[in-house]
C-alpha cells in the first residue's frame, strides 16, 4: 500500500495520526446513540443555537466552537482519509 496521505494536502507523517483520528473517535456505540436520539427527535432544533464544545484537530489542536462566536462557521464530520 502507497501512503498518499501528503499527496491528499495533508503533512508528511501524518497518516498515523488520521487513522488513529478515526478508529478512537467514531465507533459503533456512538453511532447507536446518535440514531436512538434522532429517531426520538431529541437534540439542537434548526435556528437553535448549538451547544459548545472541544474536539481535537487532526493536528492534535482543542478546538472549541465557542472560538468562532460571531463568524459563520460550517462543521464537517467525516473521515480524513
Amino acid at each position: 500500500m502507497v501512503d498518499t496521505t501528503s499527496e491528499r494536502g495533508a503533512p508528511a507523517g501524518s497518516h498515523e495520526q488520521l487513522r488513529r483520528y478515526n478508529y478512537e473517535h467514531f465507533w459503533l456505540g456512538h453511532l447507536v446513540a446518535d440514531l436512538v436520539r434522532t429517531a426520538r427527535g431529541e437534540g439542537v432544533q434548526p435556528g437553535a443555537e448549538a451547544p459548545d464544545f472541544e474536539l481535537e484537530s487532526t493536528e492534535g489542536a482543542r478546538v472549541r466552537l465557542s472560538g468562532f462566536a460571531g463568524r459563520p462557521v460550517l462543521l464537517h464530520f467525516g473521515s480524513g482519509t
